[in-house]
């Protein structure tokens, strides 16, 4: 079971009583050590045995490992439904912060239960164009990743791969305008060599595996030998 707690502290505490804590699911003001109201986290549609646990979409319907993806598999944390999908969406444009913890602890877990924890090298987060982090202040993908990692000797690297040319949000796109719009916008950094290391790659959602899979193929690329994506959730 994910512990959902932060363990409390007198930092803690006293930030507590200028910016009370809300559930970055449901808005509501929870206690200080808590990360989610115990209701939101039971709520929320986790990824179960309908999700393929190579491409990290949904059996039957949308799995695309028939696509010659350059990622080798993709793990997410829940379905974009219901609270998951408001987490999110705080995580992104509201500072719902507490939700980069709860995903990348789910995630952690996940990634240990199948022994692909022990196999990564180096976490690379998927990055945004620097205007945007700068005005949102944060990468949440960047944040999902430092959970991932905390505590072990996997290094993150954000100087590897760069995001420019943004134009429109993915999220307004269609598929082919997905698939089109990464050729412009992602790239490698020079003299980076990532010989035969396993990178994870952290995103926010999975939709069509567009930005994953350029991204990866960036990096094996570089020589990377396996790139294993974490993503808070698929669609």
């Amino acid at each position: 079971m994910v512990e959902t707690e932060n363990g409390g502290g007198l930092r803690l505490f006293l930030l507590d009583l200028l910016f009370p804590n809300r559930c970055p699911f449901c808005d509501g003001f929870i206690n200080y050590k808590k990360l989610c109201c115990d209701e939101c986290f039971g709520d929320i549609m986790w990824a179960d045995d309908k999700i393929c646990k190579v491409c990290g979409k949904l059996l039957y319907k949308s799995c695309t490992c028939g696509q010659n993806k350059n990622y080798d598999i993709c793990v997410p944390a829940a379905y974009y439904k219901g609270k998951a999908r408001e987490g999110v969406l705080s995580f992104k444009f509201h500072k719902g912060l507490n939700a980069a913890e709860v995903f990348g602890r789910v995630l952690r877990e996940r990634l240990s239960d199948r022994g692909l924890l022990d196999e990564i090298d180096i976490a690379v987060p998927v990055p945004m164009e620097k205007k945007h982090q700068r005005k949102r202040g944060y990468n949440q993908a960047e944040l999902l990743a430092r959970v991932i990692v905390r505590d072990t000797e996997i290094p993150l690297r954000t100087d590897i791969l760069t995001r420019t040319n943004v134009k429109r949000s993915q999220h307004t796109l269609g598929a082919e305008e997905r698939h089109e719009a990464v050729k412009h916008q992602f790239s490698a950094s020079e003299g980076v060599w990532l010989d035969g290391k396993t990178v994870l790659l952290t995103d926010d959602v999975i939709t069509t595996g567009s930005t994953l899979d350029y991204c990866a193929g960036l990096l094996k690329g570089k020589g990377a030998h396996k790139v294993i994506c974490a993503v808070c959730t698929t669609v």
